[in-house]
């Protein structure tokens, strides 16, 4: 450790694993562990699910055109981090030796949220996501 603090504003919002039945894993986590949906959506590659308990979250990933079940090894996706800034955050992330893999991107279809994506030394994902002013 470095010794310098991190900044207050960054918090890790939630783990995204990969799942092989989207709807039995939601039932799971929210009839079974208590979690709370908080949102669901699809891209062109997958179908996901954000859940909750408390400021704790998971994001449940169903790829689409995966037809093998998540295996030991390939469940894990992405740890998702919130941050007023994702253009600062990627490129400090960067310098202390991460990897850019998806530059910083405006979605207007998800409300204006800014993501980027960079993997960490050990090459994990995390998705940097930086929401509109006055959103959730």
């Amino acid at each position: 450790m470095s010794g310098k603090s991190v900044p207050a504003a960054t918090v890790l919002s939630l783990s995204a694993i990969r799942v092989a039945d989207l709807v039995k894993s939601t039932e799971f986590y929210t009839a079974g562990c208590g979690f709370e949906v908080e949102r669901e959506f699809a891209t062109a590659a997958f179908d996901a699910v954000i859940l909750r308990a408390g400021p704790a979250g998971i994001e449940l990933i169903a790829p689409r055109n995966e037809p093998q079940p998540p295996q030991l090894g390939n469940m894990f996706v992405k740890l998702v981090v919130n941050t007023p800034d994702v253009p600062g955050l990627l490129a400090r992330a960067c310098r202390y030796g991460g990897t850019e893999e998806k530059p910083v991107t405006v979605l207007p279809e998800f409300g204006g949220m800014t993501i980027a994506v960079l993997r960490d030394p050990d090459g994990y994902h995390i998705e940097l996501v930086g929401r509109p002013s006055g959103s959730v």
